[in-house]
């Protein structure tokens, strides 16, 4: 396999990414795209295209884009499908889909919890599902979802947050063991906060300092999904910068 510099080549592998034009999803397509990866990117928000194609830089064009609600019924099922039938093979999914939700479980409300789930759970369990037909036919794949450093633990006012993406972990781990005879490996990467721009208007400097980048945390992902993290299913990988 070909790359660029010294990163993990993926020249001839297929990639979808989730959530692709977002802050964490624009550095995951360009951890790819760098490598050689035919990268699809699945967005919604045509907002979030400038940041994407500012983070991607030249090599956006090289991503191709597939817009679809994730968190809806049959929306990745129709680009897995359109994916498989265009490149013969899906080799890695990535679920960057997500966002944060602030708020006491009294002050939150039934469809508080609703979008939380859907944002963050079944927007993956979806994608998941979509995918795992293709890898298991092809007799092999890396599926690496994002979660979070209070998946482990839940905080106050973060109580729909670290409920739903607990959940992105025993779902990690329950499709790990699934899929484990199909020599899919399955894996979730938990970041603490990121350095994002929209963390930056409320952090400290000091914060700032300490805080993950989202390209750091876009080359754990990527090299969970080489051959050389084979060994490696089932599990929760902490990305907590220098916190």
């Amino acid at each position: 396999m070909a790359a660029r510099g010294d990163a993990v080549g993926f020249d001839g592998r297929v990639v979808i990414v989730t959530g692709a034009t977002g802050f964490l999803g624009s550095a995951v397509c360009k951890a790819f795209v760098e490598t050689d990866a035919t990268v699809i990117g699945v967005y919604l928000l045509d907002k979030e295209l400038p940041f994407f194609e500012k983070t991607v830089g030249a090599d956006a064009k090289r991503v191709v884009l597939e817009k679809a609600d994730v968190s809806r019924k049959g929306e990745m099922e129709r680009v897995a499908a359109k994916v498989a039938r265009q490149f013969r093979r899906i080799d890695v999914l990535v679920n960057t889909v997500g966002g944060y939700m602030a708020g006491t479980v009294e002050e939150s409300t039934a469809a508080d919890f609703d979008k939380a789930v859907s944002l963050n759970l079944k927007s993956v369990f979806l994608a998941c599902k979509a995918v795992v037909p293709v890898m298991r036919k092809q007799k092999g794949g890396k599926i690496v979802s994002v979660s979070t450093r209070t998946a482990l633990k839940g905080e106050a006012e973060a109580s729909l947050y670290s409920a739903s993406k607990s959940g992105v972990n025993r779902l990690t781990e329950a499709l790990a063991e699934e899929l484990a005879d199909a020599n899919v490996q399955v894996n979730c990467v938990m970041p603490s906060v990121l350095d994002t721009p929209a963390n930056r208007e409320w952090m400290s400097k000091d914060q700032i300092a300490k805080a993950v980048r989202t390209s750091e945390v876009a080359r754990v992902i990527r090299w969970l999904c080489s051959e050389e993290a084979d060994p490696i299913s089932g599990a929760a990988i902490p990305v907590y910068g220098r916190s």
